[in-house]
């Protein structure tokens, strides 16, 4: 079992697999940061820089929130890249534009580690509640050997297939999660303006044929307004549905339900609601109407 576990970011993903993992007899250590401090004080390690931290792993999961900080943990001197070592897996972890994780792979590639890619989509009450899904994608036995232990973050563990296989299906999890969240938030308005009860909605909605997981997490969030506190706030979908419209301009799609879903999440962050939970879209899209009404 490989017992060394370094996490480039101690995030909302980051710091929830080191709280899975420790208690399941894993060492977890992650670089020092102002926002890291108090990880000793959970039993984890603190290492100066990604390089040490790499060269103390067995395993390293990267779990950053942007592409630049990501370039920068694995280049240069003290980056990942400068630590690797034989037996280290590097577990490609964040949702990243496809050429980003080619990137990646290329960084790692030259020296003595191997790399695979394995997105998580879920937020952080789902995969508590153990039905998060993990896509691992690369060589098959390195995946299989990590497997045991990222199941425990996420029962639900799958091989795709090879390396890059597993953003293509986060990001197109992300987009249906995003379409879904916006066509529930229009739905749930217009029965409203029909004058249908909301609690009603939910009752007799969620099983019937448009009843959903989105549907299940968020049209009770829509009903009270409970925007806040919230485990998936608006910025993470407006991001990553960024990375999604941009493939999709890669590929030549027209991509129009993608495109439209995308305005609104443009919408909410110019409202400065981002840090709200992604259906707040229900008030953006009311707020249309009370504007056409004036």
């Amino acid at each position: 079992m490989a017992e060394k576990i370094g996490i480039l970011g101690l995030g909302l993903i980051g710091s929830l697999t080191a709280e899975i993992l420790m208690p399941e007899g894993y060492e977890c250590a992650a670089v020092r940061r102002p926002s890291t401090e108090h990880f000793p004080d959970t039993g984890g390690k603190l290492f100066d820089t990604a390089r040490e931290l790499a060269e103390w792993s067995d395993v390293l999961i990267s779990a950053l929130p942007t592409v630049d900080s990501a370039r920068e943990a694995f280049s240069g001197p003290d980056g990942v890249v400068a630590g690797a070592h034989e037996g280290l897996t590097v577990i490609e972890m964040n949702t990243f534009p496809v050429a980003v994780k080619e990137e990646m792979k290329a960084l790692i590639d030259p020296t003595a580690a191997e790399i695979i890619d394995c997105p998580i989509s879920g937020t952080q009450p789902v995969i508590r509640a153990g039905k998060g899904v993990i896509m691992m994608s690369g060589d098959e036995a390195l995946c299989e050997a990590v497997k045991p232990m990222l199941e425990l973050v996420c029962p639900t563990t799958f091989y795709v297939g090879d390396y890059g296989t597993g953003i293509k299906l986060k990001l197109m999890i992300n987009f249906m999660v995003g379409a879904n969240t916006v066509a529930l938030a229009e739905g749930m308005l217009f029965g409203a303006q029909m004058g249908l009860d909301p609690q009603q909605m939910i009752d007799v909605v969620g099983p019937s044929a448009a009843g959903s997981t989105v549907f299940g997490m968020r049209a009770g969030i829509i009903k009270d307004r409970a925007w806040q506190p919230c485990a998936g706030p608006s910025k993470l979908l407006w991001k990553d549905l960024d990375i999604v419209e941009e493939q999709a301009d890669a590929l030549g799609l027209s991509a129009p339900l993608l495109r439209i879903c995308n305005q609104y999440y443009k919408k909410i962050a110019a409202a400065d609601r981002l840090e709200d939970e992604c259906s707040v879209v229900y008030e953006i899209l009311e707020d249309e109407i009370k504007s056409a009404a004036e």
